[in-house]
């Protein structure tokens, strides 16, 4: 059995630019990866398909899940003749804007290509990370990055310092599509806080602008959040669109709050090396040995896929 890990993120400041002619929002993203996880079980099977179990009720085990469609794209580019059993069990709920499933993806991705020894070059698993969703190539690498474009375009941000944060989990999800067609663009310019913030480094300067849309579809997350600033939470945000909101503050009142508000866990932010360590990717973009459970399987596997 081959045993992964598939961590969280969450969005410290996050600005709608503008449209694309798609019809995708362009935007400027902060991402920030945390110490909060999904595991996955494998067990290799002979026929080149994925079988899904466990997980979170809300989150399909059909063709539509994130873990299938990134075996289906490297299979369908590298031909693989050997498939998986996958047993997802989830940390990170669906709908929250911690990225659990694109997550999923990237590691995925970052398995497939070492454990059937691909070397797919680093600009082809972008472009297939990409492809599997704007989040995805973000998990590649982990740690602090700056998103733009629909979020997968990525320039590395040195680390922050190791800090806990108050997350709150509302049982309900938010459709991120639901939420950006529901937001207003303007012709107005503004003055961009993601980069006064990359000079300045204060927290306060960021801001969601999802949240106000959020807000008015889902009055309780607005409530959450005020709930979390008053009881000195100090920097208070939703992620993503939604429904998980974050603080970071004094450590001792994150932890009064998180006795108080049932749904707030505490958990911290983990850098660019621990992520890749954890899953096993190395920074070349290639993942390195995933521990012991996949080098038994070095002399039964095969070399080569085609």
């Amino acid at each position: 059995m081959i045993q992964l890990r598939s961590y969280a993120k969450i969005n410290l400041g996050l600005e709608v630019t503008g449209r694309r002619g798609d019809g995708y929002h362009t935007l400027r993203t902060v991402y920030q990866t945390i110490d909060l996880s999904d595991e996955l079980e494998l067990r290799e099977t002979a026929r080149p398909r994925i079988r899904l179990a466990g997980g979170d009720p809300r989150v399909p085990r059909d063709g539509s899940n994130t873990i299938a469609r990134a075996f289906r794209l490297v299979s369908e580019n590298y031909r693989l003749r050997r498939g998986f059993d996958v047993r997802l069990r989830k940390n990170i709920p669906p709908g929250a804007g911690l990225g659990g499933g694109s997550g999923n993806a990237a590691v995925m991705l970052l398995f497939l290509d070492r454990y059937f020894n691909l070397a797919i070059p680093a600009t082809q698993l972008q472009e297939m990370a990409a492809a599997l969703g704007a989040d995805v190539p973000f998990f590649l690498r982990g740690g602090t990055a700056l998103g733009e474009g629909i979020g997968e375009k990525l320039t590395p941000l040195p680390a922050l310092r190791p800090r806990v944060i108050a997350l709150h989990i509302p049982a309900h999800t938010v459709s991120t599509a639901l939420v950006f067609s529901r937001f207003p663009l303007t012709k107005a310019g503004f003055a961009g806080k993601i980069q006064l913030f990359l000079r300045k480094g204060d927290f306060s300067i960021l801001a969601n602008d999802l949240e106000q849309v959020t807000f008015e579809l889902f009055p309780e997350i607005r409530e959450i959040k005020e709930k979390m600033a008053k009881a000195g939470g100090g920097f208070v945000q939703m992620t993503g669109s939604g429904s998980a909101v974050f603080a970071i503050g004094h450590g001792r009142r994150l932890s009064a709050l998180a006795r108080r508000l049932p749904g707030t866990i505490l958990t911290r932010f983990i850098g660019k090396k621990y992520y890749q360590e954890s899953i096993g990717v190395w920074p070349s973009g290639k993942a390195s040995a995933f521990g012991a459970e996949i080098r038994r399987f070095e002399s039964s596997r095969p070399r080569k896929t085609t």
